[in-house]
């Protein structure tokens, strides 16, 4: 089910990322705290030609697909700059569907945030991949935003900052190369 306008309440809008969103959310937020989300998992299975590889340096993003938890990142923003920071989102995640999904934050509330799926019938995504063929866009590809390693080590040190330690993304770290070097790290605060 796809959303247009998410509903706003009074407090603002939720929004769960749970892979660049998580360090480089591109907009202003009250709050960010750790969340999980029920019913969806995250897999590398975007193929990235223009953010995080090109046509001829493939590389790859995270979706989130049916079953399973995944744990993330639920920003709050304020509801007075959701009009202005929906338009920029939906640019950003064109490839994904959007959905209102309840999650729960590390205090133990729920709540109804905005996250993106994996469109099934995207071609850009892909349920199983050819171990070679991930590695190399893991290890190799690179576009416009920058190295398909650095979105999976930063997505990981982004939940590391929030106190989750173990995950499939940190599982991924050990098989990035040792000689990609430091990547750039990226950081928008709330107010």
């Amino acid at each position: 089910m796809r959303h247009r306008t998410p509903p706003i309440g009074p407090d603002g809008l939720w929004i769960f990322g749970y892979g660049s969103l998580m360090w480089e959310p591109g907009f202003d937020y009250v709050r960010a705290e750790h969340a999980r989300l029920a019913g969806w998992h995250r897999r590398m299975s975007m193929i990235a030609t223009k953010s995080y590889g090109w046509p001829s340096r493939p590389g790859m993003a995270a979706g989130l697909h049916p079953r399973g938890t995944v744990d993330g990142v639920a920003f709050l923003v304020a509801p007075e700059i959701c009009a202005d920071i929906l338009p920029i989102l939906a640019a950003r995640e064109w490839a994904y569907l959007s959905i209102m999904a309840p999650v729960r934050l590390s205090g133990g509330d729920s709540v109804r945030a905005l996250t993106y799926l994996a469109n099934p019938v995207n071609g850009r995504f892909r349920l199983s991949q050819h171990e070679g063929d991930f590695l190399r866009r893991l290890n190799h590809g690179v576009g416009r935003k920058g190295r398909a390693s650095d979105y999976v080590r930063l997505s990981a040190e982004a939940l590391s900052d929030h106190g989750v330690r173990r995950s499939d993304l940190h599982d991924l770290v050990p098989l990035i190369d040792g000689s990609r070097g430091n990547c750039r790290r990226v950081r928008r605060r709330g107010n």
